[in-house]
């Protein structure tokens, strides 16, 4: 019974002496500034680009890229330039508003119009993509599931 005492003692001074060390820490705070694209995102709730590009840069690039060669590691993105399945803008509207296994659905913060000028970057804006651009605001409405979709369309 005494050693459990003393156990414990120990194990709450430690945390003591611990909490005292990172109180008097006087390390100054690393901060920085965030680049202009940074800013932007930071300046309005949601996703406030318009550009293709600029979607891209801010919320795929990440996980696929800056260049669309895709990743392995914590998980496996799929290479976006070069990629055949996106000759056609149907399945990247899909993707893109729906989400797919691991990728997220970013339907809820981008609107069609966004989502089609996004597609429309894959299709040719992106690394090795020479893909005719054809997303439009109307088929990505069309994708979207009826829930997302306002009272009064079908």
């Amino acid at each position: 019974m005494k050693q459990s005492k003393y156990a414990c003692f120990a194990v709450a001074l430690s945390g003591v002496a611990a909490a005292s060390a990172i109180a008097q820490d006087t390390r100054p705070v690393t901060s920085f500034e965030p680049s202009e694209l940074q800013a932007e995102a930071m300046a309005n709730p949601g996703v406030a680009f318009e550009s293709g590009e600029k979607i891209y840069k801010t919320i795929c690039a990440a996980c696929h890229m800056p260049d669309g060669e895709g990743a392995v590691g914590g998980g496996t993105y799929p290479a976006l330039s070069g990629n055949e399945k996106l000759e056609y803008p149907d399945y990247a509207i899909f993707i893109i508003t729906n989400g797919y296994k691991a990728m997220p659905s970013f339907g809820h913060l981008l609107d069609d119009d966004q989502v089609a000028a996004l597609v429309n970057y894959l299709q040719s804006g992106l690394g090795e993509n020479t893909y005719e651009p054809t997303a439009d605001a109307e088929t990505v409405a069309l994708v979207r599931p009826l829930e997302e979709k306002n009272e009064g369309e079908e």
